[in-house]
């Protein structure tokens, strides 16, 4: 299995953004790592992050005036959707599906942030955006300090 590394490639020079893509990184690092016992948690703190990550995305999106939202929006939604199905496996232990899911999403999640995300974080930039007077939450901070547990 590939792993998904936070490198050059994913960085979009907008540090709020960064911030919040470096933290679904860690968290799907942790499910990447965490073993049976582990990995139902794993997935449902990763599926919360993103939940909170994208609806903070889609709030940026709608407050900039962003062209292009109804199309990256409608992707945020599936995706959870699909996210959220394995928190139904996890619960159900059918794990190798769980780890089948996070390698899809991790292919999945770099040609998100380089293209749908880089041309928000584009737009954003632009715009001269403030995510202070659009987002009220910091991104995933609850998650990114979480070590896998032997729970």
């Amino acid at each position: 299995m590939a792993a998904l590394n936070w490198s050059d490639s994913l960085v979009l020079d907008l540090p709020f953004m960064d911030r919040e893509h470096q933290a679904f990184v860690d968290l799907i690092e942790r499910v990447d790592v965490a073993d049976d016992a582990q990995l139902a948690l794993a997935w449902s703190d990763l599926v919360a992050c993103t939940t909170n990550h994208f609806a903070r995305e889609d709030l940026w999106m709608q407050s900039s005036g962003f062209a292009s939202r109804k199309d990256h929006i409608v992707q945020h939604r599936v995706v959870l959707e699909v996210m959220r199905e394995g928190l139904v496996h996890a619960r159900e232990r059918r794990f190798l599906q769980v780890r089948e899911m996070a390698r899809q999403l991790r292919s999945w999640y770099v040609k998100h942030v380089q293209t749908m995300d880089a041309a928000l974080a584009l737009h954003l930039r632009g715009r001269r955006f403030d995510p202070a007077t659009s987002a009220t939450s910091p991104a995933c901070a609850a998650f990114t300090v979480l070590e896998p547990t032997g729970h």
